[in-house]
């Protein structure tokens, strides 16, 4: 029985049988397998709540799609993925004005069509659609629609979805002819196999309120079934981005990778210029302080580090000023008195040796504190015979 509410809008509601204590649904009692059943699908200009949000299903986007319905597979609850999901098909479906799609299905299962008899399940679509904008409320606005299949459940998201036992009535669905099924059933069934993959799907879902459903053998399993087909088209949507997200990591990833080989090198380039120099003073520093000894500069420069021969440079620069120094006093005169009043300096020999030995003297200690023996012990030699 309908009830017309609006005039896009009807309310459909069937009468439950109490049971009979028959083993056999009396509604099926003239019917053998496959079971037909009939009802609408989805409701024209109507809005479904699923895990995608709140969608617009609009009239002439559903007129536009309604056969692409004819010929899918009657599933129980949106599972695509198992042969033993698979109940029926359907068969028949036509639009029907201020109604919606209405359809004719096949149920190879006599317990569910028992259940459909008996007014305990609904149907819920399964369509690809694209994106035609917004509602002034944000819903989706569906367009573009190709139904993928239809699934009894225990509650639709369409609000006008119902099915009940037995043939249509409705005229748009006895304009077909049995060619016309055929045709649309062998075009249907040729798609099917490439639409089936697509990530843009939408499977209709009721909104957040509870429904009573009496207890059956599968009441357990419905739950989680009905949100199966948006789950897969999210997870598709975040691998997709997921893709993306590593595709530009691992392109920045390279390019930082290339800027730090360059920054290696350059850095790697200056640290052999630093070495190159460092070498550079410690051989002058080596060469410095080999003259007037038996060692050569490369010996010296491989023997000692830079900061040893610096420091040993330093010391020996400021005990040749000291010399110098000492050098310069003794090398001064001192006047000396004779009989006639005339001074004389000495400059003779006695003067010369002073200053070597002097000389000899800074070395040995310069020596020493470099432990350079040979060195010293040379010098000492020189020593012990300027002041024999």
């Amino acid at each position: 029985m309908t009830t017309d509410t609006t005039t896009d809008t009807v309310e459909h509601t069937t009468t439950s049988s109490s049971p009979t204590g028959v083993a056999r649904c009396e509604a099926l009692e003239d019917q053998s397998e496959p079971y037909t059943v009939h009802g609408v699908a989805i409701g024209a200009n109507e809005v479904t709540y699923g895990k995608n949000g709140p969608k617009f299903w609009p009239d002439t986007a559903l007129q536009a799609a309604v056969q692409s319905l004819v010929g899918v597979p009657l599933n129980k609850n949106h599972d695509d993925k198992t042969v033993e999901s698979v109940v029926g098909e359907v068969v028949d479906a036509g639009f029907e004005p201020g109604i919606g799609i209405v359809f004719e299905a096949e149920i190879d299962d006599e317990e569910l069509a028992t259940k459909v008899a008996r007014g305990r399940l609904e149907v819920s679509v399964h369509a690809l659609h694209g994106d035609g904008g917004r509602t002034s409320e944000g819903e989706v606005i569906v367009e573009d629609v190709r139904f993928l299949d239809l699934s009894l459940v225990p509650r639709g998201g369409s609000p006008s979805n119902y099915v009940e036992a037995g043939e249509h009535t409705s005229e748009v669905l006895a304009s077909l002819s049995v060619s016309d099924v055929d045709a649309i059933l062998a075009t249907s069934g040729s798609d099917s196999t490439s639409t089936m993959t697509d990530d843009n799907t939408d499977d209709i879902e009721p909104d957040d309120e509870e429904a009573e459903v009496e207890a059956d053998t599968e009441s357990d399993e419905t739950g989680e079934a009905e949100v199966e087909a948006d789950d897969e088209s999210e997870k598709t949507e975040e691998a997709t981005v997921e893709a993306d997200d590593e595709s530009e990591a691992t392109g920045e990833a390279e390019l930082e990778g290339d800027e730090l080989l360059d920054e290696i090198a350059t850095l790697r380039s200056q640290n052999q210029e630093l070495r190159n120099e460092l070498q550079s003073v410690r051989l002058e520093y080596a060469s410095q302080l080999s003259e007037d000894t038996a060692f050569e500069a490369e010996m010296l420069a491989e023997k000692f580090s830079f900061d040893e021969l610096r420091e040993a440079f330093d010391e020996a620069e400021a005990s040749l000023i000291t010399s110098n120094d000492d050098e310069t006093s003794e090398a001064t005169p001192a006047p000396q008195t004779g009989g006639d009043g005339d001074a004389e300096l000495s400059t003779g020999d006695d003067t010369e040796s002073d200053a070597e030995i002097a000389e000899l003297k800074s070395k040995i200690e310069q020596y020493d504190s470099m432990g350079w023996d040979a060195a010293k012990g040379d010098a000492e030699q020189r020593l012990s015979e300027l002041q024999a």
